[in-house]
């Protein structure tokens, strides 16, 4: 079990830094906010089946959408090939994981050192029409953007790219 969960957390470490590197940067410095959900993400389509949503890619060639975690708006990165939702360190702290120091443990090598993260459970996940409980998530130190990874998209029927939409059907 430890090692699945430590081969998990490499692999999200690994996409966060990923989706960290070509995540946008704000000039005025470290205690800038980043954009909101609706200055940055497409809005996602569900036209006349609210069982499909479709998000279309955005001028990164990223897909992008905000769900409800534990009751709040949370913007993340569709990432299908990342283990687990990760999630950053403020956003954690804004849906109550008050993690201590103790709880981050070293999950990879990088090339700038190593990557600490500390597993945590979401009560409930909403996304559309479905809501999802107990999903499996780690909390990674310096990530840049909240990763949607397959602790929740294993859980829909289908999830597509069509071109430059990516179809979820629920």
């Amino acid at each position: 079990m430890y090692r699945l969960l430590g081969l998990a957390f490499s692999f999200i470490a690994a996409m966060g830094l990923l989706a960290w590197a070509v995540a946008p940067r704000e000039e005025a410095g470290a205690g800038a906010k980043q954009p909101t959900a609706a200055q940055t993400s497409p809005v996602p389509q569900f036209n006349d089946d609210p069982r499909v949503m479709r998000l279309t890619r955005d001028s990164s060639g990223q897909f992008h959408l905000t769900a409800q975690v534990n009751g709040q708006d949370i913007r993340f990165l569709v990432d299908t090939g990342a283990d687990l939702v990760a999630l950053t360190e403020s956003d954690a702290e804004e849906l109550g994981f008050n993690l201590p120091e103790g709880d981050f443990q070293p999950i990879m090598q990088t090339a700038s050192g190593v990557g600490y993260g500390a597993p945590v459970m979401i009560d409930e996940l909403t996304l559309g029409e479905s809501s999802y409980r107990d999903v499996e998530a780690v909390v990674v130190r310096d990530l840049a953007v909240n990763l949607l990874g397959q602790s929740v998209l294993r859980r829909f029927a289908r999830v597509e790219l069509k071109g430059d939409q990516l179809v979820i059907r629920h």
